[in-house]
């Protein structure tokens, strides 16, 4: 799943070292138009729950649930669970670390 580097966006690290394997997952994961759409959505709110994420994009929960998954397995969302419903947030740290990856921004690992 993730690994230490990854899990350390969590604690608002500033810089973060994602080698190209864990790039490429994360992209991948973008790569497909309704996981993209559900990190659009994440973007615009500080937390969605399943819910209300399947309802705007106009799926069921249970196919929510599964590009869901990709995007937690990645490290772009992150889930926290309040009694029977889950809330998804996007980890934004993270998703500019990548886009900075690739414009060659000073913040970009560039070792890789």
């Amino acid at each position: 799943m993730l690994d230490s580097n990854l899990d350390s966006s969590r604690s608002s690290a500033p810089f973060l070292k994602l080698d190209s394997e864990q790039r490429a997952k994360i992209f991948a994961a973008l790569g497909d138009p309704t996981r993209l759409r559900i990190v659009e959505l994440l973007a615009q709110s500080v937390e969605m729950s399943g819910s209300e994420l399947a309802n705007h994009l106009e799926i069921s929960l249970a196919l929510f649930c599964h590009h869901s998954k990709t995007l937690v397995d990645c490290g772009l969302v992150q889930v926290r669970k309040e009694g029977q419903t889950k809330y998804s947030s996007l980890n934004r740290c993270l998703l500019a670390h990548c886009l900075a990856s690739i414009k060659g921004l000073p913040n970009a690992n560039s070792s890789n």
